[in-house]
C-alpha cells in the first residue's frame, strides 16, 4: 500500500480572518478521506471547553488539551492519527519545532494555525520558524474594525477601548472574549494598529 507523503501546512493571519473554521474544513476533508484525525489545543488557550475547538462563527471539532509540545508525540501514537492539526500555534513552547518534524518525518500531514504577529506587530513565538519549514502557508486577511479595509494587525485594547502599550503581559489567556471587563482583540488595518503608551503594570 502506497503510503502518503509528510506535509507541513501553515493557517496564519491575524485575529477574526477564520484560521479556526479553515483548519477544520481541512479537517473534515481529512475524515472523509478515510484519514485518522487529531486536533490538539494548547492549555495556555483558555477561551473554550478543552474537548472541542471552536471557530468564531461556531463552528466545533472534537479537540484534546494538552500541557505542551513534548506531549503532542505520545498523543498522536496513542491516537493512531496520521492527519494531525495544532491549534494556536503563537501558544505552544519551542519544542513544537521537532514535534512538528517528526511527525512530517513519519508522513503525517500536519497542520499548524496560528497569529503570525503579536498585538505588537513583532513575529510571534514558533510561527515564523514553522512558517519557514511549511510546504504550504495560507496566509488569511480579517477586515479591520475601524474602517473596513483589509487587516493583518492584531489590535489589543484595553478594557476602557485605549490600545495596549509595549510593556504589557504578550499572553493574555481569556483575553479573546469580548466583554466589558476584559482586554480585547480586534483585526486592524496598517493604518488603524495602534501601540499605546508604556504605562504603570496595572494590578
Amino acid at each position: 500500500m502506497h503510503r502518503p507523503r509528510g506535509e507541513l501546512r501553515v493557517i496564519t493571519g491575524p485575529m477574526c480572518c477564520g484560521k479556526s473554521e479553515e483548519t477544520m474544513r481541512e479537517l473534515r476533508r481529512a475524515v472523509i478521506a478515510g484519514r485518522h484525525v487529531l486536533l490538539l489545543r494548547p492549555a495556555v488557550d483558555t477561551r473554550i471547553e478543552t474537548q472541542e475547538a471552536r471557530s468564531r462563527s461556531g463552528m466545533t471539532f472534537p479537540a484534546q488539551t494538552i500541557a505542551d509540545s513534548s506531549r503532542i508525540l505520545p498523543t498522536v501514537e496513542a491516537a493512531g492519527a496520521d492527519f494531525v492539526a495544532l491549534e494556536e500555534g503563537q501558544f505552544w513552547d519551542d519544542g513544537i519545532v521537532a514535534a512538528v518534524q517528526a511527525m512530517v518525518d513519519r508522513h503525517l500531514v500536519v497542520i499548524v494555525n496560528g497569529l503570525n504577529q503579536d498585538y505588537l506587530g513583532r513575529p510571534f513565538g514558533p510561527m515564523p520558524t514553522l512558517m519557514a519549514l511549511s510546504d504550504d502557508v495560507r496566509m488569511l486577511k480579517a477586515i479591520c474594525q475601524v474602517c473596513g479595509e483589509e487587516a493583518t494587525k492584531t489590535q489589543r485594547l484595553h478594557a476602557d477601548g485605549s490600545p495596549a502599550g509595549p510593556d504589557e503581559q504578550l499572553i493574555l489567556p481569556g483575553g479573546f472574549e469580548q466583554g466589558h471587563a476584559v482586554d480585547r482583540y480586534e483585526a486592524r488595518c496598517r493604518r488603524h494598529h495602534v501601540i499605546g503608551p508604556k504605562r504603570a503594570r496595572r494590578r
